[in-house]
């Protein structure tokens, strides 16, 4: 269950020509392996251009390969709200599918392939790994029943957590309420380890009922 990384890169190279140098740089640093300067070059083009998809979606590439899980999750996403294209917006639900995979965070990982194949439905691969995460979401349901007792407080916030809460909180600053508060709704139903964030979530419900 490998990301869909590299090809995308080189398809970025070949097809367009980049308007920021520092992303052509960091594409070429990525292909050398380097992933640390890839990040610091398309942290750069982002700087330069905050609304520049593409760099969004290698620098969560680049996070990615060097474990940096809540960060490139939230780099996919701002990728994703960005893009124009069922394709791109596909392929960002895609990676942090996968990288949720990886991580075994089966249940999150289920509805970002489900969200992916809403976006492209005849993607064979994405259909495949949306069946393993499944299956896996219920093996891993299953045995947090038998191993948890009811009045159990919930595990530590995860990297998805995080990352939901992160985002949650740059729609906040934004003013973006609701946006924000079903984000976390959602994630609470995926990610129990949300759970942990209770008191956020009832601030902005609370402020969002108030801005409405």
């Amino acid at each position: 269950m490998n990301l869909r990384i590299a090809k995308y890169l080189l398809l970025i190279i070949f097809i367009a020509a980049s308007p920021k140098e520092d992303t052509k740089k960091g594409n070429e640093a990525y292909e050398e392996g380097n992933y640390e300067l890839a990040e610091s070059h398309f942290r750069a083009a982002i700087d330069a251009d905050p609304e520049f998809a593409i760099a969004h979606f290698n620098l969560g590439n680049a996070l990615a390969k060097q474990g940096k899980i809540e960060e490139a999750i939230q780099h996919y996403m701002e990728y994703s709200s960005l893009s124009e294209t069922m394709e791109e917006k596909a392929l960002a639900e895609y990676n942090i599918g996968t990288l949720l995979s990886e991580t075994e965070q089966w249940k999150p990982a289920v509805q970002h392939f489900k969200n992916s194949l809403k976006y492209n439905p005849t993607d064979l691969e994405t259909v495949h790994n949306f069946e393993r995460a499944l299956n896996e979401s219920n093996k891993q349901e299953d045995e947090q029943q038998q191993e948890q007792g009811e009045n159990e407080p919930p595990p530590p916030p995860t990297e998805y957590a995080k990352a939901m809460r992160q985002r949650a909180e740059q729609l906040v600053s934004e003013r973006r309420y609701k946006e924000a508060f079903d984000l976390m709704q959602q994630a609470l139903q995926l990610d129990e380890s949300v759970q942990n964030y209770n008191d956020f979530i009832n601030r902005i419900g609370e402020v969002y009922e108030i801005d409405s």
